[in-house]
């Protein structure tokens, strides 16, 4: 399998170069960096992860911390992490706490027992002090942060508001005012920024706000079947439904089939998010696409500079991040009927 030193000399490079390969380091030309790596591959060379740990203190692994692994929306927030992870060096564990801050509370404390460098909490449930004293043992970047301030921080969030306009502005231009809206749960800064949205839009544009058309999901598709199956009670039906993730949208449209009612041309639908169903359900789910693959990456690189700035002593400035939605026309949206 050969040595680090075997690899510098077959590489043609230093042992330094080696070593910032394999740590990720991203000072090394791309010529350098392409030449260890091959030299590496063509050896099946592996480091020695505990030795290198203890002489660094870097174990080359982070943790991604999520709120539902069923929801299709994590796995591809996860593949992105996992990509950008591994060109980097580095091994993601992922954990998934089912929106139970417990359970959190618990996969933060095993993975700092298992020295990771850092973690990315995905709507963190701790308080801003747990946060805090993680931040003592690792790195941490939050991902859809309540607006609380964690000092030290860097956050990634999505303007879940402008996304929200858009999709309510193509509502509206096709004529519609009776809009009900599935929201989730308010347990983060996306969702209570699609509400607040939607809310904003109806008085900006003087329609008066049903509270009978607002109803609370829990972004699982059954909950946007129930929540619709409510909505098709009401006296004067809307004419439009905007769902805040598109298995909610789903479970509407699966709801509205029942009624042997027609998408779009009785009831349209707007979902949130555009994960891949969306795009084969029947009709096609008009949608509002978020950069979920791009979320996955920015969050590993932000941990990982922040990583290299403690090991080289330098100052590391905090940052938020807002990320932009696009809007995604599909077969659900029609002309207002009524």
């Amino acid at each position: 399998m050969g040595t680090m030193k075997d690899i510098a000399k077959e590489a043609g490079v230093s042992l330094g170069t080696v070593s910032n390969v394999l740590n990720g380091v991203q000072t090394v030309s791309e010529e350098n960096r392409k030449k260890v790596l091959d030299t590496v591959k063509r050896h099946n060379y592996r480091p020695n992860s505990a030795a290198r740990t203890l002489k660094t203190k870097i174990s080359k692994s982070l943790g991604l911390i999520i709120p539902d692994i069923t929801n299709p929306y994590y796995p591809e927030l996860a593949r992105g992490a996992e990509d950008a992870a591994k060109r980097c060096g580095y091994s993601v564990f992922l954990c998934n706490n089912d929106r139970n801050v417990e359970k959190e509370r618990e996969y933060v404390n095993v993975l700092i027992e298992k020295n990771i460098d850092g973690i990315i909490l995905v709507k963190p449930k701790l308080s801003c002090e747990e946060i805090l004293e993680i931040q003592g043992k690792c790195h941490v970047v939050l991902v859809d942060m309540n607006d609380e301030v964690v000092p030290g921080c860097d956050i990634i969030n999505v303007d879940d508001y402008a996304g929200t306009i858009k999709a309510m502005t193509v509502l509206h231009e096709f004529g519609h005012k009776r809009i009900a809206f599935i929201s989730g749960m308010m347990e983060s800064k996306s969702s209570k920024c699609r509400q607040e949205a939607y809310i904003t839009f109806l008085k900006d544009h003087d329609i008066s706000v049903n509270e009978t058309y607002i109803k609370r999901g829990s972004y699982d598709w059954y909950s946007g079947y129930k929540c619709t199956v409510e909505l098709l009670k009401s006296t004067k039906l809307p004419t439009a439904i905007f769902a805040s993730n598109d298995l909610m949208a789903i479970g509407a449209m699966k709801a509205v089939r029942e009624r042997q009612m027609d998408i779009p041309y009785d009831i349209s639908v707007i979902g949130y998010d555009d994960i891949d169903i969306a795009s084969l359900c029947t009709p096609q789910l008009t949608t509002i696409r978020q950069p979920k693959y791009e979320i996955g990456v920015l969050g590993v690189e932000t941990l990982i500079k922040r990583i290299n700035a403690g090991v080289k002593n330098e100052n590391y400035e905090t940052k938020t991040v807002t990320l932009d939605t696009q809007m995604i026309i599909r077969e659900t949206v029609g002309k207002a009927k009524g």
